[in-house]
């Protein structure tokens, strides 16, 4: 699409419809479906004709497929005895009552978990030996605990309320495409867009751009990139083989360049030139 300025600018978007169906691109941790490289031949070329690029993405859409309690957080270490024992919970959506049942399941018959009413706090009791939860674990923030804590007269409370909701938002990263974007994680500056979460379980998160929001491209050039869908911390979500769509948009401004004659009056004016020039000779 082109559109004259009204400084007679011309502005050129080019649309990318991308997505990490297989079929789209190079998808590089496969059922995860959440790091994808993309090769397009010259799908940025810059020249002198060109002012400036702005980048944009217009609208995304991400499914809610990932679970609750993954590979990132489902490992809980239990110290008794001077034994530490890892129990891992499989996979999926909980809630405080589906949770307490895997709990039961995965550890010894001695232990016994409960939450409180009001406080929605686990209490875990073992009926003939103190135990330390760890902070090798990986569930903590889930069950509500933080580093070491240990039990007092066989009972434990944890200290925070337990929490099973999903991620709050979904980073999309691209290294090539950050130069103007900042983000406050520890993991490098590579967030081009950062989405709330919203969706129900199930469901999808759907991004339009209402703001308006642009980066400026400062790139020669672009060809082949890599995109990544990950959480705050930069590791990859697993989508469990659902793909994600998203529109990558560049807004070409181009310097506003007097055309050439037509080839007529091109002929005429060399002629009309031919015919003074022998007048004066």
């Amino acid at each position: 699409m082109e559109t004259i300025r009204p400084e007679g600018q011309i502005m050129d978007s080019k649309q990318f419809h991308l997505s990490t169906r297989g079929d789209a691109g190079n998808v590089l941790n496969g059922d995860y479906k959440s790091i994808i490289e993309f090769t397009i031949p010259d799908a940025i070329v810059t020249d002198d004709s060109i002012d400036y690029i702005q980048f944009s993405i217009p609208y995304a859409v991400i499914p809610n497929s990932f679970y609750v309690i993954n590979e990132t957080n489902c490992h809980l270490y239990v110290l008794q005895s001077s034994i530490t024992t890892a129990y891992m919970f499989p996979m999926g959506n909980y809630t405080a009552q589906t949770f307490m049942q895997q709990f039961k399941l995965l550890l010894p018959t001695q232990f016994n978990i409960t939450i409180g009413q009001n406080n929605n706090q686990f209490t875990i009791t073992h009926t003939t030996t103190d135990f330390t939860f760890t902070s090798q674990s990986t569930i903590d923030s889930i069950m509500g605990f933080t580093g070491n804590v240990s039990s007092v007269g066989f009972s434990l409370t944890c200290p925070r309320v337990c929490n099973f909701l999903p991620l709050p938002r979904i980073c999309i990263r691209c290294p090539l495409l950050a130069n103007s974007f900042i983000s406050a994680t520890t993991d490098g500056n590579d967030v081009i867009l950062s989405v709330p979460n919203t969706a129900r379980l199930n469901g999808q998160i759907i991004y339009n751009n209402n703001s308006g929001m642009k980066s400026l491209f400062k790139l020669d050039k672009l060809q082949s990139f890599v995109v990544s869908i990950t959480n705050d911390d930069g590791v990859a979500i697993n989508f469990n083989g659902v793909s994600s769509f998203f529109v990558f948009q560049f807004d070409i401004y181009r310097k506003n360049m007097s055309k050439p004659l037509p080839f007529n009056k091109l002929v005429s004016m060399i002629n009309s030139n031919s015919l003074l020039l022998t007048e004066n000779n």
